[in-house]
């Protein structure tokens, strides 16, 4: 059919109807090809199609979202989108489709769908608007993709690396336990050489860095067997000063003052953890200060709480690192474990307490720890 148009008829005068009226069959044939055209793609197409009104009802789907469901297509017709929504995506969907009506698209939303045996599957849906023949809004197209195979895929390719880490776990753990007795064995033979009064000063100096050297290894694998093998805390009150002076002595401090609290306070706590929590963040801090500067330890009363700050003048963590600094395994130090904080989180949340960081670049950092003074399975009256 040519386009009338081009023989300049205006719409309304006589010739435009003699116009349309002679080529009346010819477009009439036209849509109905196109209407069958769309009709094949539609019920043809791998994804899930449904049609629905301004209600959320549907008014039409395809036979592959029919099936999918395990419903006759008469079956869909006239139920409303919600009654094929799993429960944990109902307010999910809802969300969606409040979306849809405020912003006229919905694009790549997980969503659980619901057979008609009960069963469910997850799918991921995209929706744009449909309009009548005078533009306005009569309801959405929306495209649903099951995502089952790669959900299955994905959920194999978890479970395998689940398993890896835990066995992998289990390996760490083994040698780590099985390094403790040579270590001690070096410790105690290390100390009796010291006891030796015929020593000279090299040999004097050999041992304090085979000492040192074991110190850090023993501290590692208290990292790695806390990590995979955690035990349960034992609770008792405790000085928090004495915590921390007990920590200092063990530590190479190096060229670095530290600025012990001005203040006491006794706390329930599990001693050795918290022993392993301060000592990581001393060593982080002296780490991060290239083994030179100040380290303010301080402590605050809160009533029910006691705020614990260790701070030092180091060079502070960028803001791309920050998120990661609990995260296992990562370190931005050449030595260690990277499960050093990871640690610490763990140890702290255990004994009901929190962690967090404040930073600032070539300013310094400071880990503030916030305990609960009692056991954490007991409450103040």
């Amino acid at each position: 059919m040519e386009s009338h148009s081009k023989y300049n008829i205006e719409k309304g005068n006589k010739d435009y109807e003699n116009f349309i009226e002679q080529n009346l069959d010819v477009i009439i044939e036209r849509y109905h090809r196109a209407e069958q055209k769309y009709r094949i793609l539609y019920d043809n197409s791998p994804d899930l199609l449904r049609t629905i009104n301004l209600m959320g009802v549907i008014i039409d789907c395809n036979q592959t979202y029919a099936k999918t469901l395990c419903y006759a297509r008469d079956e869909v017709i006239g139920v409303s989108i919600f009654e094929h929504v799993a429960d944990q995506s109902l307010n999910d969907l809802q969300k969606s489709f409040a979306a849809w009506k405020a912003n006229g698209i919905v694009h790549d939303r997980k969503i659980w769908l619901k057979r008609k045996d009960g069963s469910i599957f997850p799918t991921l849906l995209n929706a744009t608007n449909l309009y009548d023949r005078y533009g306005n809004l009569v309801g959405s197209n929306t495209t649903i993709r099951d995502m089952t195979d790669i959900y299955i895929a994905r959920e194999a390719t978890e479970q395998q690396r689940i398993k890896r880490i835990s066995d992998m776990g289990i390996l760490s753990a083994r040698i780590a336990h099985d390094l403790k007795n040579p270590l001690s064995v070096i410790k105690n033979s290390v100390e009796l050489m010291k006891m030796r009064s015929n020593l000279d000063n090299k040999t004097k100096v050999d041992c304090e860095r085979i000492e040192r050297a074991a110190v850090r290894i023993s501290h590692q694998i208290e990292e790695v067997l806390e990590y995979v093998w955690p035990k349960p805390l034992e609770f008792s009150s405790a000085s928090l000063l004495e915590i921390f002076d007990a920590v200092i002595s063990k530590i190479n401090v190096q060229q670095v003052t530290i600025d012990l609290p001005k203040v006491d306070i006794s706390i329930i706590c599990d001693v050795a953890k918290l022993e392993i929590v301060f000592s990581n963040l001393i060593l982080n801090a002296i780490q991060a200060m290239n083994g030179t500067g100040n380290i303010y330890l301080k402590i605050k009363d809160e009533k029910k709480s006691v705020r614990i700050e260790i701070e030092d003048i180091g060079h502070g963590i960028p803001d791309d690192l920050l998120p990661k600094i609990f995260e296992p395994l990562f370190t931005t130090r050449q030595v260690g474990t990277g499960l050093g904080l990871v640690s610490c989180k763990s140890i702290v949340e255990k004994h009901g307490g929190s962690i967090d960081i404040k930073t600032q670049i070539n300013k310094g950092t400071t880990f503030i720890i916030n305990l609960p003074k009692i056991h954490p399975n007991e409450s103040f009256l």
